[in-house]
């Protein structure tokens, strides 16, 4: 009797292996739990870290996402939610409690820290530019100075300021109110090296931006690359970047002359004094000065007049 009853557990052990699947899974389904439910994970979990490591294994980069078959639905902000983990520089999105997205991060570097916390988004941008980061340009478009901040740092003589692009940017919001960081495609170096953003791979921010709506839930974790939201992070004062067209071009130092002397001593002996050159061109003789007129010669006194016989004379009047 107990032979009978052991033979169709026998075949049932021969039956399994037949009946398993050889599709290949999917790595952001490894892992995933059989049964989809609403309920956001509240951490990563082993089999969500497990999912990007076979991702890795398998020669993927950058990030993945399950294809919209794959989905339950499209993602609402009641069914997605993002987990953020700035020590492992990682970013899971999930639908419901299932891994629909991985995305390799660069969050803020030091003393430009992402702040931890609860977010949702609240704010998209395809095209936004900072207010705060980029470069001065010349008229052209050029770059004249990179990496500079708007309203310290000096603008150079006919530049101006251009905001650094953020291009796919999902601003998140605390509380119903704006904050200055959000999601958005840059350089992952593979290290925290952002201003306080969190920076994705291009194809991964696109895909987030046209998929993932605002109100989604984004759950900011992480102590060693972390700060809590709104504590001071001591950032360093440091002097504005100054543009060689707008610094001082040193004054040449002037020596004065050495002080006249009457004394003419060893260390200063009197010089000769070297007579001028005479002229090779001889200077035209002088004019002789004109002669003086001759004075003009005295009038001859008046002759007396002959005496008229008859008429005496003056003298004999007395």
């Amino acid at each position: 009797m107990r032979s009978l009853l052991a033979l169709p557990a026998a075949f049932l052990v021969l039956l399994l292996p037949a009946c398993r699947s050889t599709r290949p899974v999917d790595p952001a389904a490894t892992g995933a739990p059989a049964k989809w439910s609403n309920v956001n994970p509240t951490a990563i979990r082993a089999e969500d870290r497990a999912a990007v490591d076979a991702f890795y294994k398998n020669g993927g980069t950058g990030g993945f996402h399950l294809a919209p078959d794959q989905l339950n639905g499209p993602l609402t902000a009641q069914n997605a939610a993002f987990i953020v983990d700035l020590d492992s520089q990682q970013a899971y999105l999930f639908q419901g409690n299932r891994l629909a997205a991985y995305s390799a991060i660069s969050s803020g570097q030091k003393y430009y820290r992402t702040e931890t916390g609860d977010y949702t988004i609240g704010q998209k941008d395809l095209n936004h530019r900072s207010t705060t980061y980029g470069n001065f340009v010349s008229r052209r478009g050029g770059t004249v100075m990179s990496d500079v901040q708007a309203g310290f740092d000096p603008t150079p003589s006919g530049a101006r300021f251009e905001g650094a692009l953020m291009k796919y940017f999902m601003r998140l919001h605390h509380n119903g109110s704006s904050t200055a960081m959000g999601f958005h495609a840059g350089k992952l170096p593979g290290y925290p090296a952002s201003h306080g953003c969190i920076r994705l791979p291009a194809k991964m921010a696109d895909w987030f931006f046209q998929n993932v709506p605002l109100g989604t839930p984004v759950s900011v974790i992480g102590t060693k690359n972390g700060v809590p939201i709104g504590h001071s992070q001591n950032r360093p004062r440091r002097s504005p970047k100054v543009h060689s067209s707008l610094k001082r071009k040193p004054t040449p130092k002037t020596v004065p002359p050495a002080p006249e002397s009457d004394v003419n001593t060893p260390e200063s002996p009197a010089t000769p004094a070297t007579p001028a050159p005479a002229d090779a061109t001889p200077s035209p003789a002088p004019e002789p000065a004109p002669a003086p007129e001759p004075a003009p010669a005295p009038a001859p006194a008046p002759e007396p007049a002959p005496a008229i016989p008859g008429i005496p004379s003056d003298s004999s009047r007395q």
